[in-house]
C-alpha cells in the first residue's frame, strides 16, 4: 500500500478497546508516515483520541442516538454527517477493529475501496466477516487483543509490534494533578481503581479496603483510589472500612489519569479502562481478573501480575453470574502477594 493512501480506522468503543487498538495505529503510522489516517469513533469516546499524536482526523459518530426511543431526524442527521465526510474522503482502505455488523456496515458506508477485518473465529458478530475483502486469520495460539489488532494492521501492510503508547497529556491536566499531589503531599503511591464496566469484573470494595490498609501499613506507601462517573459509592465503601486513615480519593477526568499514573509506583485494578491505560503507558500493574481471559484482556507486559481464580466456567465473558461472581472470589493475601512481587520486580 502506498504511503500516500488514505486509511480509515473503525473502532467505535470502548475506552479499553480503543487503547488496545492504539499499537495497531502506531504500526500503521510508522509504516506509512505520509498516509492520511482517520479514526471513526463513538462521540462519547472521542476525547481519548485527543491524547494520541498522529491521527489526522477523528470522526465522531453517535450510533446510540438512533436506537433511543423517539429518535428523530436530528439523530439520523448526526449519524449521516460523518458518513458523508467519509465518502468525500475516498478512503483506499477501511480497517474494522471491532468486528460488529454495524462497524462492518459503516466500513461499507465509508466507500473505502478495500475493507479489512477479522475472520469468522475472531469477529464478535459472525456475519460481519462476510462484509470484508480481506481478513486476519485466527492465530495458532491465543493472543492478547492488542496483538490481534497488530495482525489486522499487518493485513494492510503495516509492520512493527510496539505495544507501549506515547500518550500525551495536556499542560492543564499535568498542572491539575501535580498541584493536587503536592497539596496532599503524595508521592511514591499506589493507585487502586475499584470500578468496572460490568458488575462481574468488580472485586469487592471491602477487599480493596483491606489491601489499601495493608499497603499503607506494611509497605509504607500511600494509596490513591480513583473512580469514574457514578463510582463514588465504591470509594465510600473503601473509606468506610479505613475510617481511621482513609486513602486519598481522585475522582478525576479520564485523561488526568495519564499524569497521575505516570507518577504512581503501581496500579491495582480489574479489567477496566484505567487498567489498560496503565498498561499502554508502561506503568506496573496488578490485575484482578474474573470473567475475561488474562491472555486476551489482561496486562500487556509479562512483568505484570494477574490474580485469577480458575474454575470450570472461567472466562465466560458474562455480565451477570448465577454463582455469585465466584470467579472474582480471590483473597486479600493473594492480591497483597502479587503487589509485593510486582514491586520487587522494579528493583
Amino acid at each position: 500500500m502506498s504511503e500516500s493512501r488514505r486509511i480509515l480506522i473503525v473502532r467505535l468503543s470502548s475506552l479499553g478497546d480503543i487503547l488496545h487498538t492504539l499499537p495497531a495505529f502506531q504500526s500503521l503510522r510508522s509504516s506509512f508516515p505520509d498516509a492520511r489516517i482517520d479514526w471513526l469513533v463513538e462521540r462519547r469516546m472521542a476525547f481519548l483520541l485527543d491524547a494520541v499524536d498522529g491521527i489526522d482526523r477523528a470522526l465522531p459518530i453517535d450510533t446510540h442516538a438512533i436506537r433511543t426511543p423517539g429518535a428523530g431526524a436530528d439523530a439520523w442527521r448526526r449519524l449521516w454527517e460523518p458518513v458523508r465526510t467519509m465518502r468525500r474522503t475516498r478512503y483506499d482502505v477501511a480497517i474494522d477493529f471491532q468486528g460488529l455488523i454495524k462497524t462492518a456496515a459503516l466500513s461499507i458506508a465509508s466507500g473505502a475501496r478495500t475493507r479489512i477485518g477479522f475472520s469468522k473465529p475472531l469477529v464478535r458478530e459472525h456475519p460481519a466477516h462476510w462484509l470484508y475483502h480481506r481478513t486476519a486469520k485466527k492465530p495458532a495460539s491465543p493472543l492478547h487483543v492488542a496483538r490481534l489488532n497488530l495482525l489486522l494492521a499487518a493485513e494492510a501492510g503495516a509492520v512493527g509490534e510496539e505495544l507501549l503508547v506515547p500518550l500525551k497529556s495536556s499542560p492543564e491536566d499535568d498542572l491539575a494533578i501535580t498541584t493536587r499531589l503536592e497539596r496532599q503531599k503524595l508521592s511514591g503511591f499506589v493507585v487502586i481503581n475499584p470500578g468496572g464496566g460490568w458488575p462481574t469484573k468488580r472485586w469487592q470494595p471491602e477487599r480493596y479496603a483491606a489491601v489499601a490498609e495493608w499497603i499503607e501499613k506494611e509497605l509504607s506507601l500511600r494509596v490513591i483510589v480513583t473512580t469514574g462517573p457514578g463510582e463514588d459509592p465504591l470509594y465510600q465503601r473503601i473509606a468506610g472500612m479505613n475510617a481511621h486513615s482513609p486513602p486519598a480519593h481522585f475522582a478525576v477526568p479520564f485523561l488526568q489519569l495519564i499524569p497521575l499514573f505516570r507518577a504512581a509506583r503501581l496500579v491495582l485494578a480489574g479489567d477496566t479502562g484505567p487498567l489498560h491505560l496503565a498498561c499502554a503507558l508502561g506503568v506496573p500493574v496488578v490485575a484482578i481478573m474474573g470473567p475475561t481471559a488474562p491472555v486476551r484482556n489482561g496486562p500487556w507486559s509479562g512483568k505484570d501480575e494477574v490474580v485469577v481464580r480458575h474454575l470450570p466456567c472461567s472466562f465466560c465473558n458474562a455480565r451477570t453470574c448465577p454463582t455469585a461472581n465466584e470467579c472474582m472470589d480471590v483473597s486479600v493475601p493473594e492480591v497483597c502477594a502479587a503487589v509485593v512481587r510486582r514491586l520487587e520486580g522494579l528493583r
